[in-house]
């Protein structure tokens, strides 16, 4: 693995890989269950469902639990949860967050209880076939590497918005995780802690900078070559070369393309030489072993029959994944509102 890659880099592409073959797993499993439901991904549970208990839970509590904010109007919407009065099917504001406070209980649907007791157990059972194809020791090292967060931070990259940037904001919270946790949750509290760290005196934001800055770079690049280029989806891009223009990072260029201006390429360098900071020659290698075996790590990312990651318009992108994943790769998550994919989709 090159040298100049982030320490921030090797760690996304194994947290978005592990991520990915979960949201798989899960949807392979429980499509019979919930596939009329809006599907959602690992973080929106790690990050929300998984403190809904049948008997609810205050916004404001689940909130300091998790250390995250959660879309409560997305799942709301896509039938994982009830908000407020259980007897109201239909409260207003129903599907946002109007109307939402603090002491809002909010409740598990039937298909948020079923989701909540599956997604321990795709936990398992993608762990486990992590360990068959990569070996024991190789998982055990990243396990060992990764325990050392001792702040509870969430268990996945918060979602992030496009109004400031695509910022990395962790909740002020006093839970203490005295669970077992996952590797792919250790992976995840790491990327978080690594990220806030990076982004206390960055310009940008470290999904920017690690997606859009680096690769438009100091060139000129067509916006409908981006999602390819970065690994996110259209509608990510869209969202994160907004944000560029409205900054006056970057400029548009004829034949709708982009580049960026003296402040888009001093915040570029500022990001390289931030990322660049962070280091840790164990992690490093224990991380490096992963990436190393792309066929390995292309064989957890085959979708499932009728799976969306294998229909168009996303199945191009799973292609180029499935050829060359780091290659394909998002060089940092995005996870949005719109289902918490980390590829942005």
């Amino acid at each position: 693995m090159p040298r100049q890659v982030p320490l921030t880099t090797l760690l996304s592409w194994v947290w978005i890989a592990h991520t990915i073959e979960v949201d798989n797993a899960f949807e392979a499993i429980g499509f019979d269950r919930v596939g009329r439901h809006v599907r959602i991904s690992f973080p929106i549970w790690t990050n929300g469902l998984r403190f809904i208990d049948d008997d609810g839970i205050a916004v404001d509590d689940l909130r300091a639990r998790t250390r995250a904010a959660c879309n409560i109007g997305g799942l709301e919407r896509w039938g994982w949860i009830s908000v407020g009065d259980a007897s109201d099917r239909r409260r207003e504001g129903f599907g946002s967050h109007r109307g939402v406070k603090g002491d809002t209980i909010v409740r598990p649907t039937r298909a948020g209880a079923y989701a909540r007791r599956l997604w321990p157990r795709v936990l398992v059972g993608v762990e486990d076939r992590w360990r068959t194809r990569f070996g024991d020791d190789v998982i055990d090292a990243l396990g060992e590497l990764s325990h050392r967060v001792l702040t509870p931070f969430p268990w996945s990259p918060p979602e992030v918005n496009p109004s400031d940037g695509f910022r990395t904001h962790i909740v002020e919270g006093g839970y203490s995780e005295d669970t077992e946790r996952p590797l792919v949750a250790l992976l995840g509290q790491l990327l978080v802690a690594l990220t806030l760290e990076h982004e206390r005196q960055a310009e940008v934001s470290l999904p920017l900078g690690a997606n859009l800055l680096r690769v438009i770079d100091s060139g000129v690049v067509r916006v409908r070559d981006l999602p390819a280029l970065t690994g996110l989806s259209k509608e990510g891009v869209a969202m994160a070369t907004g944000y560029l223009l409205r900054r006056n990072f970057a400029t548009t260029e004829p034949e709708r393309a982009i580049r960026l201006t003296p402040d888009g390429l001093d915040a570029l360098d500022g990001y390289r030489h931030s990322a660049g900071l962070q280091e840790d020659e164990a992690l490093r290698a224990a991380l490096e072993a992963v990436c190393a075996q792309r066929g390995a790590l292309a064989a957890g990312l085959t979708p499932p029959e009728g799976c969306w990651r294998g229909e168009n318009p996303y199945l191009a992108q799973t292609k180029r994944l499935l050829t060359d994943p780091i290659g394909a790769l998002p060089w940092h998550p995005v996870v949005l509102h719109r289902g918490g994919w980390p590829d942005a989709s």
